[in-house]
């Protein structure tokens, strides 16, 4: 009828939507083979980083386009007799992989080309590339290429360690499953301290750790760390340091009994710890170590804990016995 608009089916939409894939496909194909063909014939004008910066903007992983984006950009810097002129050139390049990286977060060849972009600079603002990590961050606080960005910005731009462990603090306080921040961590403390993490950070350490697991005991991102945190304590032979942490970690295994992360945590800490193993003359486990009611000394515990952990989870349950044979 007259005014009225005609409702299109559901066939006949399928049918527009296929038309303009094909449409897009063909033009892609299309400016794809026109630059394949270019880069053949050793075709370095700058005139062609327009058609690949038009395809790049759509699909960011086409790592052969980046690649001869780079030779193009290679052969300007070459012909570049100023430093302002260099610095321009890469500025482009920094707005428009950033432009790239916020429809992608994700795409290798993108971060890839940004690193290469900032060491072809003679004045980069590695502060500046912090901020956009920051930013990625927020928007996934795993995203890991983000992660492997940010240690290359630290190490090139010499920026200082700890206000990344401050960082990185930061980051946990928000969120206790942060893995990739708890992660940092163990590549910071020992580039911070080489010869041996100080008592006092080990302490501040812990209570970070502690305060996470006691938080949420299900969550495995801090008991991680506390393994890493467990080994360095070891090294350094702080005893009264580890006899403290088992303390702790059987207090909250005596309030979460059925928690498979605590009760594994507590059994590394003694296998770990061999002399726990007999609580004889030990005065913190000297009245033995109770499940289910019963007494029995550490190597009992062990082995009893063992075969519940195996029961919760029977898909590791070779890994559990494998800890059994260290008793």
């Amino acid at each position: 009828m007259h005014g009225r608009l005609k409702v299109r089916s559901p066939e006949e939409q399928q049918e527009l939507v296929r038309k303009e894939k094909e449409k897009k496909l063909h033009s892609f194909q299309k400016a794809w083979g026109h630059l394949v063909d270019q880069r053949a014939k050793g075709n370095l004008s700058s005139e062609l980083l327009v058609p690949t910066e038009n395809l790049l903007t759509n699909v960011s992983d086409l790592y052969s386009l980046w690649n001869y984006r780079r030779e193009i950009l290679q052969n300007d810097l070459a012909s570049c007799d100023e430093d302002g002129k260099k610095d321009a050139i890469c500025h482009y390049e920094l707005c428009f992989t950033e432009s790239c990286l916020l429809r992608d977060p994700k795409s290798y060849s993108t971060w890839h080309h940004r690193r290469w972009t900032l060491l072809q600079m003679i004045h980069p603002d590695w502060q500046k590339e912090l901020g956009l990590c920051d930013q990625a961050l927020r928007m996934d606080e795993r995203n890991f290429h983000c992660w492997g960005y940010r240690r290359f910005v630290v190490e090139k731009g010499s920026v200082p360690l700890d206000s990344e462990l401050a960082f990185s603090t930061k980051l946990i306080k928000e969120n206790f499953s942060n893995y990739s921040s708890w992660h940092y961590r163990t590549t910071l403390l020992p580039l911070l301290f080489p010869q041996a993490i100080p008592e006092a950070q080990i302490q501040e350490e812990l209570k970070l750790v502690l305060n996470a697991v006691f938080t949420d005991p299900n969550d495995q991102s801090a008991w991680f760390y506390s393994q890493f945190l467990v080994d360095q304590i070891r090294k350094a032979d702080y005893t009264e340091v580890m006899r403290k942490l088992v303390e702790n970690v059987k207090e909250l295994w005596e309030e979460e009994p059925e928690n498979a992360w605590v009760l594994h945590a507590y059994v590394k800490l003694l296998l770990t710890n061999r002399d726990l193993l007999d609580t004889s003359g030990k005065e913190f486990i000297m009245d033995g170590i109770k499940m289910d009611g019963i007494k029995m000394d550490g190597k009992e515990f062990v082995s009893i804990a063992v075969g519940k952990l195996s029961a919760q989870d029977p898909l590791r349950s070779g890994y559990y016995h494998s800890l059994r044979s260290q008793i």
